[in-house]
């Protein structure tokens, strides 16, 4: 007689605790498997339900504005305050999507309900006016912020926005105006993306939200003015920062990615920002911006009344010597103290053995095999960083004018460099425990001279600290550019300019290589 079989339970049969546990661990972007749960019981509708509608993933909106907002009075509430993440996108209105839009009886009502919220609307600019611009559109080409703005007013609990491809509205303007003009409808929005290219003007209205703490701007360029063109703030709106930000701002994270600014130009923007904690720069050269903008002298024109920053990260166009980075943290002989005294981690760059080495490392120096490293230059490197750095983060970038035959006698002397520059630290009582070069090429192989780095990282833990090599992001075809057009079954892979001039440091001979598929 065989055993009996144990009773089958359902996913419905679990505690309650346990089902949330399960549904934490699906992807929030898995609206499939949320919309299976959603009709298999009672109890798996109403804990699905919140994740279904935690996130609007930017497609449609209109059918997801009625839903949240044309149903039953006690079910939008309920749908409304489940959103917690919108990303936005701007091909709405593309192909079958046209066909997707709500009446005009539903507009009208819509337009209502916002006026109804008793929200500061500006209803005299006809460019602002949000009820009204909502009722009339029909354009299939209008793409505006306006649009976004109106959507966000029915999602009160939004904490997070991301915006896809912002350089479709005016850039001649400033956006979410509407929004700041209701901080307390939008309190628990602290975190916003943006996908550019933009003007660091045109979110000025932001930075004055009291419940903003990050700010991610990609592609945040000082760009052209339109022929023709006026810009918002240039008229006859000029104290518009002054009176917004007398108070200063509570944003604590602002990162300007794969950005083209020219630092003197926005200080007056930049400069209120007095709770900022972390701030990132990331140059990349933008065909947007003026010739004369060719340089962003960041190292020059950060802030530095920013003293309550602890996260700094500059990717300039170079970092020539290490009296760069003194002046740019207030480490020089002249300052009197420390330009960012709360600051813990500093991402800098690109660098490499000549930014520190100076003098001692010229790109032409044919006597760089015997020269011999004086402890007193590297003393100068130590003085540069303030003592309570903790981590530091040497982004690598060779000078191109290097000889490649001199690379690797350059790069060993680096090493050397960092291991008195460990040394020194320690012996001073410095605070800083890692020290990192990053962004080495991905593709030249791993970091040459393994044994000369794995000394040196047994040396840093000897003194208390970590020494490491990060490969960089690889970001589309660089540094390979495969093209399989050549030879039909085989894969011919051409080397870049950046993977040519780092392979020569690991031997390579720069023979053509293919690999059969």
């Amino acid at each position: 007689m065989g055993s009996p079989k144990p009773p089958e339970r359902s996913l419905a049969s679990l505690p309650e605790e346990l089902i949330l546990a399960i549904l934490d661990k699906f992807d929030s972007d898995d609206l499939a498997t949320f919309r299976a749960l959603n009709i298999t019981s009672r109890q798996l509708y109403r804990l699905s339900l919140p994740r279904l509608y935690q996130r609007f993933p930017g497609h449609a909106p209109e059918p997801f504005l009625g839903t949240i907002a044309l149903s039953e009075p006690e079910k939008c509430q309920k749908l409304a305050t489940f959103v917690k993440e919108v990303e936005w996108y701007q091909d709405h209105w593309k192909g079958p999507a046209r066909r997707r839009m709500l009446s005009l009886a539903d507009r009208h009502v819509l337009s209502t309900k916002l006026q109804a919220l008793g929200c500061i609307l500006n209803t005299t600019d006809t460019s602002m006016n949000l009820p009204a611009r909502f009722i009339s559109f029909l354009s299939e080409y209008e793409v505006h912020w306006w649009y976004l703005e109106f959507f966000l007013f029915f999602t009160p609990n939004v904490e997070r926005l991301c915006v896809w491809d912002v350089w479709q509205w005016d850039d001649h303007s400033y956006w979410f105006e509407s929004v700041a003009a209701n901080p307390a409808y939008f309190e628990n929005l602290k975190s916003i993306t943006l996908y550019g290219p933009l003007r660091l003007e045109n979110i000025v209205p932001l930075l004055t939200l009291p419940s903003i703490r990050e700010l991610v701007l990609v592609q945040c360029v000082t760009m052209r003015q339109e022929l023709g063109r006026d810009f918002s703030w240039s008229n006859g709106r000029d104290g518009y920062v002054q009176r917004r930000l007398a108070d200063g701002s509570s944003l604590e994270h602002l990162s300007l990615r794969e950005s083209h600014i020219t630092f003197s130009s926005v200080r007056a923007l930049l400069e209120p920002l007095n709770n900022l904690k972390s701030f990132t720069y990331d140059h990349f050269q933008n065909d947007l911006s003026f010739p004369i903008y060719a340089e962003s002298q960041a190292l020059v024109n950060v802030p530095a009344h920013w003293k309550s920053l602890e996260y700094l990260r500059l990717h300039v166009e170079r970092v020539s010597n290490v009296e760069e980075i003194a002046w740019l943290l207030g480490s020089a002989p002249v300052f009197d103290e420390p330009t960012y005294p709360n600051l813990r981690t500093l991402d800098i760059g690109p660098c490499s053995g000549e930014t520190f080495l100076g003098a001692q490392l010229s790109p032409s120096d044919s006597s760089v095999k015997s020269i011999r490293l004086r402890e007193s230059h590297v003393e100068r490197s130590v003085r540069a960083i303030p003592r309570t750095l903790e981590t530091l983060y040497l982004q690598w970038g060779q000078a191109t004018e290097t000889p490649r035959d001199s690379l690797p006698h350059h790069l060993l002397q680096f090493l050397n460099y960092l291991r008195l520059f460990a040394e020194i630290a320690a012996r001073w009582n410095y605070d800083l425990k890692r020290v990192a070069i990053c962004d080495w090429p991905a593709l030249a192989g791993w970091f040459p001279f393994p044994e000369a780095a794995e000394s040196l990282k047994k040396a840093y833990e000897e003194l208390g600290m970590e020494f490491d090599v990060l490969h960089e992001e690889i970001i589309g075809q660089e540094p390979l550019v495969v093209r399989d057009d050549i030879e039909p079954d085989w894969l011919v892979v051409c080397k870049t300019t950046t993977f040519w001039y780092h392979s020569n440091m690991l031997g390579d001979k720069d023979v053509p290589r293919t690999v059969q598929s």
